[in-house]
């Protein structure tokens, strides 16, 4: 007859019973499980708020926009310096005077030689070249100096978009449209897959739990779905009081089915 564990102790029994006996002298670990990370999003710039575009409880993607700031004047300065960079007028002035230049050296080259011309206008001709030969390098620094003014506006603008860091929820909205943010969070975020899993180990323990080992998770809340997680931090300096050190593993939760904040047991297998 196959029993079925409905309760939090039966779980961790089954738990411990089908640990190899290796670890069978590891007792189990109260632990909490966590999010693997939390944010507070804020801008790197101050400024108005626009507009929010998520709320409490909304999942969100890496690199989602969640927030704008009030950016009129940044968009008018990228949309300029656009025009500016795309500018070639001067360039193709230039281009144009060197093609008729050379024609003309080879003219005023010809004349010299029969004696046409002096050395004095000939000099003059050859400055007037070498001078417009100047201004097109000028001209073409020129618009790579206005395409690095654009990069710089738009990254401006970047500034003025909030976007989300990872893949996650909203924790909390802190601000709304209409308010003036200088350093205030604007909305907190949290990483849920993978989870943490934060255990308290006796300090005796120390040196026999190793980084890459794993466990069984048993959750009070759900004692009938046991998971499986990965020892990925080992405290190197116990709390005296208690005469415990933590463990973090991390646990994963791909379709985000286990929440955070749960109550847990971790058996060492």
């Amino acid at each position: 007859m196959i029993t079925r564990c409905i309760s939090f102790a039966c779980a961790l029994a089954v738990a411990t019973s089908a640990a190899p006996l290796a670890a069978q002298n590891l007792p189990a670990a109260d632990c909490v499980i966590t999010p693997h990370r939390v944010t507070e999003l804020s801008s790197p710039v101050m400024g108005l708020i626009e507009e929010v575009l998520v709320d409490k409880s909304d999942r969100v993607s890496r690199g989602q926009v969640v927030a704008r700031l009030e950016s009129s004047v940044e968009k008018a300065a990228v949309d300029l310096a656009r025009v500016r960079a795309t500018l070639d007028s001067e360039i193709e002035e230039g281009k144009i005077n060197r093609e008729f230049d050379s024609k003309r050296k080879q003219r005023m080259d010809s004349l010299y030689k029969q004696k046409n011309i002096s050395e004095d206008m000939l000099d003059e001709f050859l400055r007037e070249e070498k001078i417009a030969q100047v201004r097109l390098r000028q001209a073409e620094d020129l618009k790579k100096v206005r395409q690095y003014e654009l990069v710089g506006m738009e990254a401006r603008l970047a500034q003025k978009i909030i976007r989300a860091p990872f893949d996650g929820y909203v924790l909390e909205r802190m601000k709304n449209p209409g308010e003036f943010v200088e350093e205030q969070a604007i909305l907190r975020i949290a990483q849920l897959d993978p989870l943490n899993v934060e255990a308290i180990f006796p300090i005796e323990l120390f040196g026999q739990i190793k980084i890459g080992m794993t466990a069984k998770i048993v959750m009070e809340a759900f004692p009938s779905k046991m998971q499986t997680a990965k020892v990925v931090l080992i405290d190197t300096v116990g709390n005296a009081a208690s005469g415990t050190f933590g463990v973090r593993l991390e646990m994963p939760n791909p379709d985000n089915a286990i929440p955070a904040g749960l109550k847990c047991q971790a058996q060492i297998q």
